[in-house]
């Protein structure tokens, strides 16, 4: 499981695949707990991406290995 805790700025956060296809999206909301759940998925790369309200985003990439 994948959490992020961010301040409420129109911030969306995306979980992506190796391919860069979206898994899930979520909009973000100061002061709450956001998780992906991560424990159906394959082994491989994965990045979560932020996706700030100025135009920016920000990449993490990780890796699952069940």
């Amino acid at each position: 499981m994948i959490q992020e805790t961010m301040p409420d700025m129109n911030t969306k956060i995306c979980l992506k695949d190796a391919q860069g296809k979206v898994l899930q999206t979520q909009s973000l909301q100061s002061g709450n707990r956001h998780e992906f759940e991560v424990e159906k998925l394959r082994d491989g790369i994965y990045f979560v991406e932020l996706q700030l309200p100025e135009g920016k985003s920000i990449t993490h990439q990780f890796y699952i290995n069940h």
